[in-house]
């Protein structure tokens, strides 16, 4: 089952590039648990930190991509941790009200349940999400 989630973080991650968000929310859980409480994305964003269910995600995205004139993610790797899958990538893009350039690097936590993806822990870098994972290298 675990390199079908690597699969899967991979689709997703090319649905959101084509902006497919029925796409991309039918890869999680109904109940999926979006937490950037211990990225540098919390920055950005402000309060809440935790994002819970569908409408969750869609608040979150929503506020991401108000914070942005342009983002795009770079996924640079993606780590095979069975039921937990790490990605590892970096946002570029700049910011809607400063106009500043912005390079972000941060990894997160894939957890899945039944093939759908139901929490989400994002970091601030690959070490820190492998620990989270119990993957230290």
């Amino acid at each position: 089952m675990s390199g079908e989630n690597v699969e899967i973080v991979r689709r997703l991650y090319d649905a959101a590039a084509r902006h497919d968000t029925a796409g991309v929310l039918d890869f999680y859980d109904h109940g999926i648990e979006w937490d950037i409480s211990h990225a540098p994305a919390r920055k950005l964003m402000g309060a809440p930190h935790v994002f819970n269910g569908h409408e969750g995600l869609r608040t979150f995205f929503r506020q991401w991509y108000e914070a942005w004139k342009h983002v795009e993610p770079d996924l640079e790797e993606l780590i095979d941790g069975g039921e937990q899958i790490i990605s590892v990538e970096t946002t570029r893009g700049r910011g809607q009200t400063s106009g500043a350039l912005v390079e972000l690097p941060h990894a997160a936590v894939w957890t899945f349940r039944g093939g759908k993806i139901v929490r989400v822990l994002w970091f601030g870098s690959r070490q820190e999400a492998l620990e989270a994972a119990g993957l230290e290298e």
